[in-house]
């Protein structure tokens, strides 16, 4: 808490806050901003059934911070669907970046592995960084960053995520920043 009060001084437009997902196995996170929860059915790879996705979402500091998590029928579909993950945010870009008639890729890259305390250990909880394109509130082409973690607990799988400009991404209070968020987030012991 004392390094996101530092981090808060230093970025006034960031009020920290503890925050209890709600059907989340008692996670835990920090989000710099009050997020708004909602929920809706989502078809997912592999089940003939929606699935109820929660997503809490706010904006500070001219970011996105968000946490998207649902429950899987069958732990065979655990890892699978972690990196199913980042297919969907890596084709959820591609199509903003050609709604903005960007002709740039989107470029991934794996930041390596998550460790959220007390969650299930699975290979394919990995941090991902995004750039892309999308269009800016007057249609044209915007550079991207988009950061998210995958993790799972149980049979829910987790996606976290900061996203804003790429310009806003720069800078390492701005990195700094970032990082509290995803180190904010614990499962019970």
């Amino acid at each position: 808490m004392l390094a996101c009060s530092l981090l808060s001084a230093c970025a006034p437009s960031l009020n920290w806050r503890d925050v209890a997902p709600e059907d989340a196995d008692g996670l835990k996170a920090l989000f710099p901003c009050k997020p708004q929860s909602y929920q809706r059915a989502v078809k997912w790879p592999g089940l003939a059934t929606d699935v109820t996705m929660h997503v809490l979402s706010c904006q500070a500091d001219e970011r996105t911070w968000s946490l998207s998590y649902t429950a899987l029928p069958d732990v065979a579909l655990i890892g699978p669907a972690l990196q199913q993950w980042v297919e969907v945010m890596r084709g959820n870009l591609a199509s903003a970046a050609r709604m903005a008639a960007s002709a740039e890729p989107v470029v991934s890259h794996d930041q390596g592995a998550v460790a959220v305390p007390h969650m299930t250990p699975m290979q394919q909880a990995h941090a991902w960084r995004f750039q892309a394109q999308r269009a800016d509130g007057l249609g044209r082409p915007m550079a991207m960053d988009v950061q998210t973690w995958h993790f799972s607990h149980g049979m829910k799988v987790f996606q976290a995520s900061v996203s804003g400009s790429a310009d806003q991404a720069q800078g390492q209070s701005s990195e700094d920043v970032a990082q509290a968020f995803f180190q904010g987030f614990h499962f019970p012991g």
